[in-house]
């Protein structure tokens, strides 16, 4: 396990605790880079109307067409299998650009299951920043179950976070000029499990 002394069951056992853990180094940059490739290669292929980065921004699903293409999907493989058990659902695309506003209050939310899920709950979430994440360009920020106190979480392209379901957590504001690139995977827990 990469980034956390202690092996899995410490991993583990931070998510449990915390709510988070984070592996730093876990996905190779060769992998970051084929994915963040293929979304760049997709805007110039395809372009990108005012409109759909209207409604993607605002969905927070970005390139949803390309969810479930290798470049996006090969990520998931470099999460160890303690936390990808379950059915993985469909894999979200984020990218977070400047804020015209950075005035107000964060709001922080825990991720709601699709409405297929029939009852299961989520058993994991895993991010993969494709940039840097940090405080002045929107990093996440999470709401430890040990405390009151928010934090941002500060990752590196190809660390991994990962999440207990029932996290609260939110982007906070983009002051700087880029735009964050993550992808998320969320595992359901087997049907078995749920019952």
């Amino acid at each position: 396990m990469v980034g956390v002394n202690g092996g899995p069951d410490t991993a583990r056992n931070e998510v449990d605790r915390r709510g988070y853990t984070v592996l730093a180094g876990a996905i190779p940059l060769e992998a970051v880079e084929v994915a963040l490739r293929h979304l760049h290669l997709d805007v110039v292929e395809r372009g990108l109307s005012a409109e759909t980065i209207g409604e993607w921004l605002w969905s927070t699903h970005w390139f949803p067409h390309l969810r479930w293409d290798p470049p996006v999907v090969s990520l998931a493989d470099h999460i160890p299998p303690e936390f990808r058990e379950g059915e993985m659902c469909e894999p979200q695309i984020v990218l977070q650009p400047p804020d015209a506003s950075s005035d107000g209050p964060v709001t922080s939310h825990i991720d709601q299951e699709p409405d297929w899920a029939d009852g299961r709950r989520y058993a994991r979430i895993v991010g993969v920043p494709l940039t840097r994440s940090y405080p002045d360009n929107g990093g996440l920020i999470v709401w430890p179950f040990e405390g009151p106190e928010q934090e941002t979480v500060d990752l590196a392209p190809g660390d991994m976070l990962v999440m207990h379901p029932r996290l609260p957590h939110s982007s906070g504001f983009n002051r700087q000029g880029g735009i964050r690139y993550a992808v998320y995977f969320r595992f359901l827990e087997d049907a078995a499990r749920a019952c």
